[in-house]
């Protein structure tokens, strides 16, 4: 008997590994990607009574654990969706654990920061506005990593003093965007996977002047062209600047 095509076979599978509270990695890389690309999700342990700095620092070891709760399904690639555990190490470290990672998964394993970093150097922008969802400490780690891979930090903005990236607003986003004023060389970063990005920039494209990304389109970026996929619309109207690299 002869079928239609089927419509929900992927062509790629890709994995993600996203913070248990975290509301924003999930939907926002799903709509990052090319439908053909299936999204398997995991979430990484539940860490009872501790801070975000202690989450933090205990979150490379659970990474590499929580690798095995995709069991035997056939990845293409692991995306880790989150970007502060790799602030805490210089950015050779953090490669490096990319690398083991990668290594012991069999497949590709891509940071939310390392990500962030080829993003850049794909850009070509020697400078760079960091737009800020963290608490003072985080925000001067994540100041001290993108320093330390070469770029020139022009400014910081910090959208909250305390740590509200996962209750924050489409439009206070957009209303941070709105308020700076980058240099034409620099890109504008959102750091922070849980973060609501993609309507705020979506909305200020063409307004800010300058190529913008986020810790999640950084990721869909980098694991699409790690795997040959296409841009997806989303991905081309926040960034039509990396979608036109894939």
């Amino acid at each position: 008997m002869s079928w239609p095509a089927p419509r929900h076979v992927p062509t790629h599978r890709i994995g993600l590994l996203a913070p248990s509270a975290n509301p924003a990695v999930e939907p926002e890389m799903r709509d990052l990607l090319v439908p053909e690309a299936a999204l398997h999700v995991a979430r990484l342990p539940v860490m009872p009574g501790t801070t975000l700095e202690q989450r933090n620092a205990a979150y490379p070891d659970a990474m590499a654990a929580s690798l095995g709760d995709f069991g035997a399904l056939a990845l293409d690639a692991v995306v880790v969706g989150l970007t502060g555990p790799s602030y805490a190490t210089p950015p050779v470290e953090d490669a490096a654990l990319q690398d083991r990672l990668s290594e012991a998964a069999g497949r590709p394993v891509l940071l939310a920061a390392r990500a962030i970093a080829e993003s850049l150097e794909a850009l070509a922008c020697p400078k760079l506005l960091l737009v800020s969802p963290y608490p003072g400490w985080l925000t001067e780690r994540a100041e001290r990593y993108w320093r330390a891979t070469g770029v020139t930090l022009v400014d910081s903005f910090k959208l909250s003093e305390t740590f509200r990236a996962y209750e924050m607003s489409p439009e206070e986003v957009a209303d941070g965007l709105a308020r700076l004023a980058p240099p034409a060389d620099c890109a504008v970063l959102l750091s922070g996977t849980g973060m609501p990005t993609l309507d705020a920039m979506q909305w200020m494209q063409g307004r800010i002047g300058v190529p913008m990304l986020s810790s999640n389109l950084a990721c869909a970026f980098a694991v699409s062209r790690r795997l040959g996929l296409a841009a997806s619309p989303t991905l081309a109207g926040c960034c039509p600047e990396l979608a036109g690299q894939l």
